[in-house]
């Protein structure tokens, strides 16, 4: 028999609490592995009081208000900021209570940043675990729309797998920064700014279609100067865009992945690090985009990762444009790998 939308939205809510108990559990063993707190089991308890406070809350309202329908962005954000702000002070206080913790301003000052940052990931991964399941079922009842929701199903992917993915790098620029602030104040001060303008530009890029060269290489620009920072004198890089291709559009935080990639398993495994170069030119109506590295090279890293950013780009570009684009891979001449990109270059 099947199930009315608000029955089976009911019917969910303990799988919902399920996936979040679990995400509480994973938060719990990062910051552990961060040596944050006082050990797993404080962070266990920590984590579930304030995790499932705010799933609660946060779903709780939106079944609330809007049942099955999807809520108004506005409201929903606002819902979400509230919602984290009192699950941050209520499960900071219902944990110390359990674990007969004094409650003090500061913790509950840490405590509202690992929750603002941990609950954007959770809540943004849950948005796009609906949307993907909405659009597969869009393409199941309407035939004639195929091409354009593969295209949203492939976006929306490409967010899920950057909302799996970006908790390493946030929380391990986190912890960087916690161990920079009494140590190195100004440098501390200068990751924080480069992760705001980062996220700041991410989350614009999102909510985008096409993004301008120039304000990708921005992107970039603050996420290499972030990984500077972690890595030290270990990577350099340089971005190359001319000003005659700035203002030229492509699918957002594309380039990003390969980046991310190049670092991860060229650079940071090379005991002296490297250098990561991006360059944009154009000719015979393509946009040609090229990431090189001079890290271990193709196959040397002793962890090779599961592939799965490059395979989502693929698919991205597949979706957006067909057979007319193209990503190839190949051994750098000065050591390394050179990814290339090549799009259309719209008129």
């Amino acid at each position: 028999m099947k199930l009315s939308p608000r029955l089976a939205a009911c019917a969910s809510l303990p799988r919902h609490g399920l996936y979040v108990a679990i995400y509480n559990t994973a938060v719990a063993s990062l910051l552990t592995a961060l040596a944050f707190g006082g050990g797993f089991f404080a962070n266990f308890v920590y984590s579930q009081s304030i995790g499932l406070l705010a799933w609660l809350l946060i779903d709780g309202s939106r079944h609330l208000l809007w049942r099955d329908r999807r809520p108004p962005a506005a409201p929903m954000v606002l819902i979400l900021a509230v919602s984290l702000l009192i699950a941050s002070a209520g499960g900071t206080w219902l944990a110390a209570s359990l674990l007969g913790h004094p409650w003090r301003a500061h913790s509950h000052l840490t405590s509202l940043l690992i929750t603002a940052v941990a609950g954007s990931i959770a809540v943004f991964y849950f948005w796009e675990r609906e949307k993907v399941a909405r659009l597969e079922a869009a393409a199941a009842q309407d035939k004639s729309r195929a091409e354009t929701v593969e295209r949203q199903i492939a976006e929306a992917r490409l967010k899920l797998l950057q909302a799996q993915i970006e908790p390493h790098f946030l929380f391990n620029t986190l912890a960087n920064l916690q161990a920079l602030i009494p140590a190195d104040p100004a440098r501390a001060q200068l990751m924080l700014d480069h992760l705001n303008e980062f996220l700041h530009a991410a989350l614009a890029a999102s909510r985008k279609e096409r993004n301008s060269l120039a304000d990708e290489f921005a992107l970039l620009r603050d996420y290499l100067e972030i990984l500077a920072i972690r890595m030290d004198k270990r990577l350099r890089y340089r971005l190359d865009l001319p000003e005659s291709l700035a203002a030229a559009e492509m699918p957002p935080m594309l380039l990003q992945p390969l980046v991310e990639n190049a670092v991860k398993h060229g650079l940071e495994p090379k005991i002296d690090g490297g250098e990561i170069a991006v360059r944009a030119s154009a000719g015979d109506g393509r946009l040609v985009l090229e990431v090189t590295d001079t890290g271990l090279g193709l196959g040397a890293a002793p962890t090779a990762g599961t592939g799965a950013g490059i395979a989502q780009v693929r698919e991205r570009l597949a979706a957006v444009y067909g057979g007319s684009a193209s990503l190839e891979f190949a051994g750098n001449p000065g050591g390394g790998v050179a990814a290339t990109l090549r799009l259309p270059l719209a008129a």
